[in-house]
């Protein structure tokens, strides 16, 4: 037998089994994505905005912009935990679902951007003009993942 196989099948029969348990899990992981991908959308929505010209303003608003990095990662850490909850309660449909991986390659590429976000946000800290392009780029990318992620989550319920 498979170690730890006994403790994911009572937690499958426990969360299929309760519907209280089940919507909290789902509330909990909804509620990661929504601090998560609302400050990252509206921050990318503001630096999608940001003129490199009006000199202080800018280096004020990508100070402002730095410190919603917290909150980004505390809603994808939620989120994540959540979500191994929900894959544990039916692993075989959902590891065997190209969907589900589907999700999963897109949250690989949104972190790897948001990494990529980073490195331009800090560029631009340390005055390198040429980041501009790379931080509007990783600005307009995170978006299209966001919405990609949040799509492919919608349709995951479908699967089982």
């Amino acid at each position: 037998m498979i170690p730890g196989a006994s403790l994911v099948a009572r937690w499958a029969h426990l969360y299929s089994d309760s519907k209280a348990l089940s919507a909290a899990v789902v509330f909990v992981h909804l509620s990661g994505i929504l601090v998560a991908g609302g400050f990252a959308v509206v921050t990318d929505r503001a630096s999608l905005g940001l003129e490199r010209d009006r000199g202080p303003d800018v280096a004020r608003e990508l100070e402002r912009l730095h410190s919603v990095h917290v909150f980004v990662l505390g809603g994808l850490a939620i989120t994540a935990a959540s979500g191994v909850a929900m894959l544990l309660s039916d692993l075989h449909t959902y590891l065997t679902s190209l969907l589900f991986w589907t999700k999963m390659s897109l949250i690989i590429v949104l972190l790897a951007n948001g990494w990529l976000r980073l490195q331009a946000e800090r560029a631009l800290d340390n005055g390198l003009e040429t980041a501009w392009r790379r931080f509007r780029l990783t600005s307009l990318a995170s978006l299209v993942l966001w919405f990609s992620i949040l799509l492919a989550g919608a349709f995951l319920p479908t699967i089982s």
